[in-house]
């Protein structure tokens, strides 16, 4: 895997007719990322010493959940699936612009917990944690209701300080103005917030459903551009990836210089055969949808036409029977 990703973003760069780079694709990302990890936990796990063996091991262990979800990639051909992986990433991102709004008013929160919990005199660097413990498991049903009524003494405070400093007791109305707090915030998070995630979900499922087949075809075209045939079969393929990175590293050195014939390679001419496919298959469906709009659009401009017609016709019926009468 090391060797063909590295040949990989090696000719993405040495080929003067790629449109896109190695890093602009995700699962490219997802790749170099996979890698980097596992070079970092070998290095680790190779120390003497027993602390780095551990953090080796356990870079390791998490790089293998980035190793599973770079399988997803194979159900990008399925016209059901390959849409559905996008929808996942665009709604990672909408889960991104939550956590941030979600981690600003958690801080709020969590610092008003703390200042009317925690006594100045008996906060530590303990009692940090409490800013984002307090609020944070809130929003899953743990309300800290016996610390918020004095019931019981909050555990992020220091134990063995002196009872008698004023700012040390946790007083009724501070107890009140916590649990309004505490109704507030369960408003924001668990109604607000929440209703916020899903209604950015709801729309970037409709927009990607919309254009499910424009977006199949792509990927589609994109899984095929990234094929590469290997003609040595495992485990000599490495002698195979070492030739393609080779006569990149070739193709690199001569860019800068036109051939005698000006025709491209048969991957390219490939390549560029399933781009003209791809922008005339997206054209057609961007035709047929204009269309479909441009007679929608006749038939409303008809109706109108009617009705005012319909009007008119009622004016002067209405006249008339006045004149009658």
């Amino acid at each position: 895997m090391i060797i063909s990703e590295t040949v990989d973003c090696i000719e993405s760069y040495s080929d003067k007719y790629s449109k896109m780079k190695y890093f602009s694709n995700s699962w490219n990302r997802i790749d170099a990322t996979a890698i980097v990890i596992y070079v970092i936990g070998i290095i680790f796990r190779l120390q003497p010493v027993e602390s780095y063996y551990h953090v080796g091991r356990a870079l390791i262990a998490c790089n293998s959940v980035i190793l599973f979800i770079r399988l997803l990639t194979l159900f990008e051909y399925k016209l059901s699936l390959g849409p559905i992986l996008l929808m996942i990433r665009e709604m990672c991102k909408d889960v991104l612009v939550f956590v941030i709004l979600l981690i600003i008013c958690l801080l709020g929160f969590g610092v008003a917990y703390a200042a009317l919990v925690i006594p100045p005199s008996r906060f530590t660097w303990k009692s940090l944690s409490a800013i984002f413990v307090y609020p944070y498991f809130q929003m899953f049903g743990e309300f800290y209701i016996e610390v918020f009524e004095k019931q019981e003494e909050s555990g992020y405070i220091e134990k063995d300080a002196t009872s008698n400093d004023p700012g040390s007791n946790f007083t009724v109305g501070q107890s009140y103005v916590a649990m309004a707090l505490l109704v507030f915030w369960l408003i924001l998070s668990a109604v607000t917030l929440v209703n916020l995630l899903i209604a950015m979900f709801s729309d970037t499922y409709r927009c990607i459903k919309d254009n499910q087949l424009i977006i199949w075809k792509y990927q589609r075209y994109r899984l095929l551009s990234e094929y590469r045939a290997s003609y040595v079969p495992p485990p000599f393929s490495f002698i195979h990836y070492i030739i393609r990175g080779i006569s990149a590293c070739v193709r690199r050195c001569s860019s800068h210089r036109k051939t005698s014939d000006g025709r491209h390679s048969e991957a390219n001419y490939w390549k560029d055969c399933m781009i003209r496919t791809f922008m005339q298959d997206a054209r057609d469906e961007y035709l047929s949808q204009e269309d479909s709009r441009k007679e929608s659009n006749q038939i409303l401009n008809k109706l109108e036409a009617v009705e005012s017609h319909l009007k008119v016709i009622r004016r002067v019926g209405n006249r008339t029977s006045s004149l009658y009468a």
